[in-house]
């Protein structure tokens, strides 16, 4: 019955692809995106059988533990759907009433628990919606995030597509087949949500900068809004001011990028730095720093073979500042090929080799003019800063390749953007007809 159901459900979302348009992408046929979505299905399976059979504790795969408890709270609905209906919305759920249910989860309460919002939660609810059609099979859920995460990235593919008309295939490489993107983004885990997420918005920005369908673009950026906040609230942190001031270059000049840039990014932190003389509970260093100390004892209560460090962060700028440097490098750089204790990492480690030596011919190649210089500091920004984030707050490498997943688009679009590709098919004319 899962096959069934698996191959069903993949055929219901081909269809919807070949018939809404918004899938219709510049630069590629239909047919490009249903292979792409074949993809996602095919390594969100595989991910299944290697948390199946090669990383068999099923209590700690995310994959699985939030599927898992999801069907606590789905049951609810057969039995107290004014109870299913509560905890699946959020709306006058956090009683003791509802420990009959959450005690039965092994992850809505973490073992170290902090005053951020639990974004498990998000991933559990996502997944008790989810049974309703797919019966309780797990591949079926695969295929859903597939869709939903393949919906996000043609978002992005379509925000960028008109400042690298000249670049299609590489744009269309950095948005849909950077391999850590497509397996981690093709699973039951919070990834292909976020992913979903950020295309949604950035396609909203998109559409209102045109000004297209206003109300139904303002409706889908205040949903990806919620969505990003209840599933990494940092990403949504990072995302909404760099693309505050995207939109002022746009709707101005390019003239003073950096000047516009600067004042946002200045204005945030600064604004971050304050929050808690309004609200003590909204004290960002202290708040990034226990999430930090949450990971490192998690890994440590769980005897972790691949930590990075057990240095605990201090909630003091200048202890984030003296971390930042190795943050984004490890971010960037590592695992090493020596350090991967998993072909996961090992892949993982690869990919890294592979982006830094793309990285390196963008520098070589450079291109001494380049346009749209609004977007190149704003996928900048958001990687490096995303990347940053990632590596102050993440101390184990297996969770390092997964969290930095929704910068890499970016992070690629930038090296591309970054890159003179006349002057490397002169050089490299073999390559032509891969890039053209």
């Amino acid at each position: 019955m899962e096959i069934f159901l698996t191959i069903l459900y993949s055929l219901f979302f081909i269809f919807l692809i070949y018939r809404i348009g918004f899938y219709h992408i510049e630069g590629f046929t239909k047919k490009a995106v249903v292979f792409v979505f074949l993809i996602k299905i095919l390594a969100g399976i595989g991910m299944y059988f290697i948390y199946t059979y090669y990383y068999t504790d099923r209590s700690t795969a995310d994959i699985f533990k939030y599927f898992d408890d999801s069907k606590v709270m789905y049951d609810a609905l057969w039995n107290k759907p004014a109870d299913f209906f509560r905890m699946v919305s959020g709306i006058q759920n956090d009683t003791t009433y509802f420990d009959q249910y959450y005690h039965q989860m092994h992850n809505w309460y973490r073992v170290f628990e902090s005053n951020i919002y639990n974004d498990s939660h998000t991933i559990i609810r996502i997944n008790a919606l989810m049974r309703i059609f797919s019966f309780g099979y797990f591949n079926v859920h695969t295929v859903f995030m597939c869709f939903l995460s393949l919906t996000g990235l043609v978002g992005l593919y379509r925000f960028f597509i008109p400042f690298m008309k000249d670049k299609k295939r590489l744009l269309f490489f950095s948005v849909f087949l950077i391999p850590s993107v497509v397996f981690w983004g093709s699973g039951v885990l919070k990834e292909a949500i976020l992913l979903f997420g950020m295309g949604m918005f950035l396609y909203a920005i998109s559409g209102l900068l045109n000004k297209k369908s206003i109300i139904r673009n303002i409706i889908l950026l205040l949903i990806s809004i919620i969505l990003l906040m209840l599933t990494k609230y940092y990403v949504c942190i990072l995302i909404v001011p760099l693309s505050l001031a995207f939109v002022w270059c746009k709707l101005t000049s390019e003239k003073y990028i950096y000047l516009k840039y600067g004042v946002i990014v200045v204005a945030c932190i600064a604004l971050g730095m304050n929050m808690h003389h309004i609200n003590p509970d909204l004290d960002m260093l202290k708040i990034l720093a226990m999430k930090q100390n949450d990971f490192v004892g998690l890994a440590q209560a769980m005897n972790s073979g691949s930590l990075i460090s057990n240095d605990l962060l201090q909630p003091t700028a200048k202890d984030f500042i003296i971390h930042t440097p190795s943050a984004f490098y490890n971010t960037l750089v590592r695992p090493y090929i020596f350090e991967a204790g998993s072909v996961i990492v090992l892949f993982a480690a690869l990919e890294n080799l592979l982006i830094l030596f793309l990285l390196i011919v963008s520098l070589l190649f450079i291109s001494k003019k380049t346009q749209h210089k609004s977007v190149l500091v704003f996928c900048l920004l958001f990687f490096m800063a995303l990347y940053i984030l990632t590596g102050l707050t993440t101390p184990i490498f297996g969770a390092l390749v997964r969290y930095k997943v929704p910068a890499m688009p970016f992070l690629m679009v930038f090296i591309f953007m970054l890159m003179n590709q006349e002057k490397l098919l002169i050089r490299f004319p073999v390559l032509r007809k891969i890039l053209r």
